[in-house]
């Protein structure tokens, strides 16, 4: 019966191989059951029946992947190996076959005893064989196997070395051209690589690779097993890649991987192996060319992989792990939550699926804790960080340094959230141990000592301790220098490294370091492509360089290349992303230094605005949060100093007691925090007075410096400090001893501050400032020959700010009596030099002004000219120089930017054209009109090009302020007349025509007169409901009509006494009676119309004009001969705008207009008179008559305007116009030439915005006009202007102003009636 059975079995069996037809398999499997059952354990032929039943069920196996099938194959082989007796000569083979089956069933099932079973089975095979036995070779081989598994369970090295020496012994007892030789050779191979990894020993590596070589080059072409052997040579390449970084190894194991995956069929159990080996090669590519096809082509193969592996594939959560690996580069290349999710379910259905005790799962776990760590790392979420500190903490493993490194990891993750300085031992001893336990050579060293690196850097960043910046640097230094250029891991090499450097700058002020850390962050970002998830913050990290050498050399360009790195760190960066709130915080950074610079307040409010965001996306306990905190409280300093409100100041104040609270001592910024505390301490103290305040400001001050070591580069500020405290309780106590301890501390920081350092001179200032003040007390010549000679050492070429530089000469200017004049004539120079970098034009118009204020340029200007005009040798033509260069200030860099530099088209050509460009770029700077350009980038290249031109012969004084004798020449067409007051006099200066020009001392105006005159003037205007500068029109002064006529005739009596007939007197004794006559007043001069003050005989035809330069190029100005008039009229406006009266006489004045010009003339009226219209209109015409509502804004003169039908025509917008055909602009309209009370030098009003868009004369208004007079006086100018031949003539429309004056004047026009107009320019 049993053997009928085993033969039926065997028939069925070789059916099923010629059909492939399963239910023949299952027929076989049967019958071969009931042969063994039939078959007594004692018969010699059971156990070969429980063999070739077991040998069916493997089949079925490997077609079906049961379980069930693989485990009775497995129970039979038992049975045969138990059945056959001791010296049975086929008793090692069934052993050595049974624990072939054991090692399978170790690989599924991970049960230890499996292995240990195969082990043992192996072991006796292989002593039951003899050294000549055939078999010999492959039961070594096998015996090997299971040694690897076992070593790959347990780490234990011996098992490696057990293996290597059976696999070799295995291929030395397998002859030449035996068809087995070359799987024994690559199996070998397989050994050394383990060992490799395992110690790193580049011997293993090699003889690894040569086994490979030669086990390809002996199989044949077409052989089976080919693709196997080349994959063997694959993983070599690959590893010496990894090794030596050569592409060319790369290229090959991607060649021999892909000829692997190509010869293996569709649904073949190998090929989802060979695509994920394929798969680490293109992953090993992308990381060294970053192209994102090889990456894309990884996670194509491993989902292809994945998707081939069955449910409780034994290689299943291995390739599961590879796709997320793939995922998180993805994620870390662009970014994209969804590839970190991806990357996280894998890992976590990778390490679900890998049973407890499975010797890779602390490795899965570890990978899992990674993917947590990023999730952490972006999103701040601390369940994430508790994640994956628990899986680090649970991972034990053969790889133990590998798993130490990555527990430090997260610790310093800790720390970096808590700044829990235990965190922050535990990773550097964590890591330390990891590196103890590496061998040299091993792949895996570079990185632990480049991760240890980091950690020493951010102790010292805690304790300050230098020894830790060493560490780090001589870490850093060789990992950097033995990286090879393009190899993928560099740019993080090398951001670490500068990161040290800069570090050491900050401690030691060596420029060097800081250089150095500049150039390898300038390549780390190079190396970097657009759109990858790394550049923004090595952006974030090259701004930080660049503002360390902006805030050592002052240089802008690092100061706008700083700010533009940040600004792409922050758009690049999502919301949410925990990098964001310190990348906010560096931009604020930016902005605050650039508002220090340029004083723009848009800066500042940008500075408040990141810093806000940053110090609101920090949570409660964050170690970065005390760090924001004290930045925001910089921003609110700022704009407290800026504004004055105390507000701003209390939240400085609160930001930095927090900041200083929340850092412990012996924290590096510890005394940074103090040193912040202490200015918001001081700054309250100045301004309450309270004395609790100075002694909490001295007494931080002194903690600060007394922590602050010899040499430190922020020592010299912290001294400054001190003297200043100390300075200031002087001043209140009066005690000595408090000067004395100022004295020598001013004297210290000057001492150990370097050359060129850009705060030297500040310092220098402040003990010049000591040197004058103890020569006020004691009269000692040698304090004030220091304090002349600080000075001017603080006044010599350097890297300070402007700002510093022009406060330092007013500080010496203010003492000008006491220093003697050449030095501070020179002082003066310097400070008009510097005045075009204060008032800079990359700022909008708003913040040039405040500029202007904050430095108080009026009285600054009108004490550089007194002081011209009251030396030994008074010095007219400085003086004129002097004036002018304050005066207009922001019109004259308008009218620099539509000149049309023809002189150096010609003769430089290739600066021209640059140039020309960014002075169009700039002619919206005023108004900002349009948000995407970057005004301050543009102003900085503009005067880095102005830089390069002046470097040519002839150049020299390329754009700069003009001096005497082409100033002169504005008085071509009659005389000029500038007028100065200072604090202690007034002057006239009368420019010639034809001679010298004449300085008139005005001793009847003083100080006091012209406040009490101004005021007079102001009341009277106020009585008859006239806004002037200051007032707006409310509840009438107490004054009847006869007062305030009278109140008015006193001040123009008083003009004319003390100004006009002065000045009349000396252009009669110089044989001038009449013609044109230019008045230019600056100060105060410039609240007065001085042309009424000319009796009504008078034959001067009198206008005013802003500068002598505006008039010079408007006489210069070559128009075509164009005669078209635009005429605009609004007789009523659109409720939308407010309530404006109507305008009855509009009418008629557009018709007399009209009329006057016939043909030529063009109007709108009304609602046709839009912004767009008018603006279109008046760039092809040449002449301009506006009659509507004007309007000057007190507050901000950039926003007066005209009132047009529905908009409002903003005097911004109009500077931000250039009219190169316009000539004469006629402004029927109320405050149109009033300007600003706080700019008095600046000619802030409509008409004078006019004249810088390109006009060459103007009639304006002084306050407002009667309605009625708008045509009277427009008909006597235009018709006086078009004269008998009927040609308009820009150069008559003063005279036809003075003619219809003249005609109200003499029917008796009340005296605040006509006074309003004037006429500016030619």
């Amino acid at each position: 019966m049993a053997q009928c059975a085993a033969e039926s079995a065997e028939w069925s069996y070789n059916k099923y191989k010629e059909t492939q037809n399963p239910t023949d398999l299952g027929k076989a499997i049967k019958r071969a059951q009931l042969a063994v059952v039939f078959t007594p354990n004692t018969d010699t032929r059971y156990a070969s029946r429980c063999v070739g039943l077991s040998r069916l069920f493997v089949i079925r196996h490997q077609v079906t992947r049961s379980v069930d099938d693989h485990e009775v194959a497995h129970k039979y082989h038992v049975l045969a190996v138990a059945a056959t007796p001791e010296g049975h000569p086929y008793l090692p083979g069934m052993q050595q076959s049974l624990a072939a089956s054991y090692i399978n069933r170790y690989r599924r099932t991970r049960e230890p005893d499996d292995l240990e079973a195969a082990l043992k089975l192996d072991l006796a095979a292989i002593a039951a064989t003899p050294e000549d036995h055939p078999d010999l070779p492959g039961r070594l081989q096998d015996l090997a196997i299971s040694y690897t598994e076992r070593y790959r369970r347990t780490g234990n090295l011996d098992d490696l070395e057990a293996a290597i020496e059976f696999r070799f012994s295995a291929v030395s007892a397998t002859p030449e051209g035996h068809p087995d030789l070359p799987s024994m050779q690559k199996n070998l191979a397989t050994s050394y690589i383990d060992r490799y990894k395992r110690t790193g020993e580049l011997d293993d590596l090699e003889a690894a690779f040569n086994l490979n070589l030669t086990s390809v080059a002996i199989t044949p072409v077409g052989h089976p097993n080919m693709s196997t052997m080349q994959q063997g040579l694959a993983v070599s390449y690959i590893h010496r890649y990894r090794r030596t970084g050569d592409l060319n190894d790369l290229q090959a194991a991607i060649k021999f991987r892909l000829s692997a995956v190509a010869a293996t069929p569709e649904g073949h159990p190998g090929l989802p192996g060979r695509q994920q080996d394929l798969a680490v090669s293109y992953s090993d590519r992308y990381k060294r060319t970053r192209e994102l096809d090889d990456l894309e082509a990884t996670i194509k193969l491993r989902l292809s992989a994945i998707t081939a592996t069955p449910e409780g594939h034994p290689q299943l959560s291995g390739r599961q792990q590879g796709l997320a690996l793939s995922y998180r580069s993805r994620y870390k290349r662009t970014g994209d939550l969804d590839d970190l999710e991806a990357a996280l379910k894998f890992r976590l259905a990778a390490v679900d699926a890998t049973p407890e005790g499975h010797p890779d799962l602390p490795g899965m776990q570890q990978d899992l804790a990674m993917s947590y760590s990023d999730r952490y790392r972006r999103t701040g979420d601390l369940d994430d960080f508790e994640a994956a500190l628990n899986l680090n903490l649970s991972a034990g493993h053969p790889h133990l340094p590998r798993m130490q490194q990555n527990l430090a990891m997260s610790y310093s993750d800790r720390h970096r959230r808590t700044g829990d300085l235990d965190d922050l031992e535990a990773a550097l001893n964590l890591t330390l141990t990891a590196i103890a336990a590496t061998p040299e050579g091993h792949p895996h060293l570079q990185g632990m000592q480049q991760d240890l690196a980091v950690l020493y850097s951010d102790r010292y960043r805690r304790t300050g301790d230098l020894n830790d910046l060493e560490a780090a640097l001589e870490l850093d230094l060789p990992v950097v220098a033995a990286t090879p250029e393009g190899h993928p891991d560099l740019p993080g090499m090398q951001h670490n490294l500068a990161v040290s450097y800069s570090d050491r700058y900050r401690r030691t002020g060596n420029l060097d370091d800081l250089e150095t850390a500049l150039k390898l962050r300038l390549l780390a970002v190079a190396a970097i492509p657009e759109g990858h998830p790394d550049l923004p913050g090595t952006q974030r990290d090259l701004a930080v360089s660049f503002t360390d050498r902006y805030r050592r050399i002052g240089e802008l360009d690092d100061l706008e290349a700083a700010l533009k790195l940040d600004l792409s760190a922050v758009a690049a960066t999502p919301v949410g992303h925990p990098d964001l709130p310190g990348m906010q915080q560096d931009l604020a950074v930016s902005y605050n230094d650039r508002h220090r610079r340029t004083g723009d307040l848009d800066d500042l409010e940008a500075a408040l605005k990141f810093g806000l965001s940053a110090v609101a996306a920090t949570p409660e306990g964050h170690s970065d949060l005390p760090g924001r905190q004290h930045n925001l409280a910089v921003s609110y300093r700022g704009m407290y100093r800026r504004t004055v409100d105390l507000n701003d100041l209390e939240a400085a104040l609160k930001l930095d007691l927090s900041a200083v609270a929340a850092t412990p001592e012996g924290h590096l910024h510890l005394q940074e925090m103090q040193y912040n505390l202490a200015e918001s301490y001081t700054d309250r103290y100045g301004r309450t007075g309270n004395l609790d305040d100075l002694e909490a400001a001295l007494n931080l001050n002194l903690s600060v410096v007394a922590a602050t070591p010899e040499g430190h580069p922020d020592l010299p500020d912290r001294q400054h400090s001190l003297a200043v405290s100390y300075y200031d309780r002087y001043k209140r106590t009066e005690n000595l001893d408090n000067l004395g301890a100022a004295f020598k501390l001013v004297q210290s920081a000057v001492a150990t501050t370097p050359e060129g350092h850009p705060n030297l001179p500040g310092r220098q200032r402040s003990l010049a400032l000591f040197y004058t003040n103890r020569y006020k007390k004691t009269a000692n010549l040698e304090d004030l020959h220091q304090a002349n000679t600080l000075f001017k050492s603080a006044l010599e070429p350097s890297m300070a700010m402007p700002q510093a530089i022009l406060n330092i000469c007013m500080l010496y200017i203010a003492d000008r009596t006491l220093f003697p004049p050449h030095d501070i004539l020179s002082a003066y120079h310097l400070a008009f030099k510097i005045l075009p970098s204060v008032i800079w034009l990359g700022n909008s118009l708003s913040s040039r002004h405040e500029n202007l204020l904050k430095n108080d340029l009026s009285e600054f200007v009108s004490g550089a000219v007194a002081f011209a005009l009251r030396l030994e040798k008074p010095s007219i033509s400085i003086a004129i120089e002097f004036l002018e260069q304050g005066l207009s200030t922001t019109h004259k860099q308008k009218l620099l930017l539509t000149d049309d530099y023809t002189y150096l088209q010609e003769n430089l050509p290739t600066l021209y054209t640059p140039l020309k460009q960014l002075a169009i770029q700039l002619q919206g700077s005023s108004s900002r009109s349009d948000p995407t350009v970057n005004y301050h980038g543009l102003a900085t290249k503009w005067t880095k090009l102005i830089t390069e031109i002046h470097q040519n012969p002839g150049y020299e004084r390329f754009l700069l302020p003009p001096e005497y004798p082409y100033l002169s020449t504005a008085a071509m067409h009659g005389p000029v007349v500038m007028l100065n007051v200072s604090s202690d006099q007034a002057d006239a200066i009368i420019i010639l025509p034809t001679d010298a020009p004449l300085h008139i001392s005005l001793s009847g105006v003083t100080e006091t007169q012209i406040s009490y005159y101004i005021k007079t003037l102001k009341d009277s205007l106020n009585h008859y409901h006239i806004h002037s500068r200051e007032v707006r029109y409310g509840k009438p002064h107490q004054m009847d009509n006869v007062s305030s006529g009278a109140a008015l005739r006193s001040v123009i009596s008083w003009l004319t006494r003390t100004v006009v007939q002065p000045v009349f007197d000396a252009l009669t004794n110089n044989g001038i009676h009449d013609g044109r006559l230019w008045w230019c007043p600056s100060g105060k001069f410039t609240y007065f119309p001085l042309h009424a003050a000319a009796p009504l005989e008078s034959k001067f035809i009198q206008s005013y004009t802003p500068t002598l330069e505006f008039l010079i190029k408007a006489n210069q100005k070559t128009t075509p001969l164009d005669g078209t008039m635009i005429a605009v009229g609004i007789t009523e406006t659109s409720t939308n705008l407010g309530h404006w009266p109507k305008l009855p006489s509009v009418e008629k004045e557009l018709q007399i207009v009209t009329s006057i010009f016939g043909e030529r003339a063009q109007y709108l009226r009304d609602s046709q008179a839009t912004i767009q219209n008018v603006s279109e209109k008046i760039q092809s015409s040449s002449w301009l008559h506006l009659a509507c509502h004007g309007h000057q804004d007190l507050i901000n003169p950039s926003n007066s305007c005209l009132i047009l039908y529905e908009e409002k025509l903003e005097l911004k917008r109009i500077l931000d116009t250039t009219l190169p055909n316009a000539k004469f602009v006629y402004l029927s309209a109320c405050e149109t030439a009033m300007g600003s009370s706080q700019l008095e030098n600046e000619a802030m009003h409509l008409a004078g915005g006019f004249l810088a868009a390109g006009f060459q004369g103007a009639i304006g208004t002084l306050w407002s006009i009667p309605d009625a007079y708008g045509p009277q006086v427009a008909e006597v100018v235009y018709r006086t202007v078009l004269g008998e031949d009927n040609i308009p003539d820009v150069r008559k429309a003063a005279e036809g102003l003075h003619l219809a004056i003249e005609k109200l004047r003499k029917n008796d026009a009340p005296l605040h009636q006509w006074m309003p107009f004037i006429h500016l320019g030619i």
